[in-house]
């Protein structure tokens, strides 16, 4: 079988644009295309010790190892009320792996949370920060407000607003992050 010069030329490039699209793709600035502030400086997140809803007492050192999405909100706060099924469905995908959601009401009572978590099927570990100290310890000025944690426990991005933790560029940064963590 003969192969022409215009033939091998053609095969020579399709493979280095795959190869060029490849690299690309594992370039992919998840941050960006999140609308997420990537933290370059190392910032251990401030440990905090919580209560989840059935009363099990949580500390964020805890979860050294793992992923955590930080997350601040109220089930009164619409754009809040907007991003907790994309939560739930990032949970959902990333929960078997080295990830956890930490999704912390701000200064409601456990019964309307409860409500609202049965009312949108909703199962990601919720906690409440009944007195706003840890939020306020983190800074939030509205809500919600994500941080995102990487396994050695150092911040490394914030997202103020909602936006769609179900996409795959979601899922990815994650499982990335969680690639890289330390062994």
């Amino acid at each position: 079988m003969k192969i022409s010069l215009a033939q091998l030329l053609l095969i020579i490039l399709s493979f280095f644009l795959f190869i060029t699209a490849f690299a690309l793709a594992e370039e992919t600035d998840y941050y960006a295309e999140l609308g997420i502030v990537k933290i370059k400086d190392r910032i251990v997140a401030p440990d905090f010790t919580i209560a989840s809803l059935d009363g099990r007492e949580v500390s964020l050192s805890d979860m050294k190892g793992k992923v955590v999405f930080l997350n601040f909100w109220a089930t009164w706060c619409g754009p809040c009320r907007s991003e907790v099924q994309d939560i739930q469905k990032l949970y959902e995908s990333l929960k078997h792996k080295d990830f956890t959601v930490m999704a912390i009401d701000i200064r409601e009572d456990a019964a309307t949370v409860k409500k609202f978590m049965k009312k949108n099927s909703i199962n990601f570990p919720v906690y409440i920060d009944r007195t706003g100290e840890i939020a306020m310890r983190y800074s939030v000025r509205g809500i919600p407000t994500t941080y995102i944690i990487n396994p050695e426990g150092e911040v490394v991005g914030v997202a103020i607003g909602p936006r769609e933790w179900a996409s795959k560029s979601s899922i990815r940064l994650m499982e990335s992050l969680g690639n890289k963590k330390a062994k």
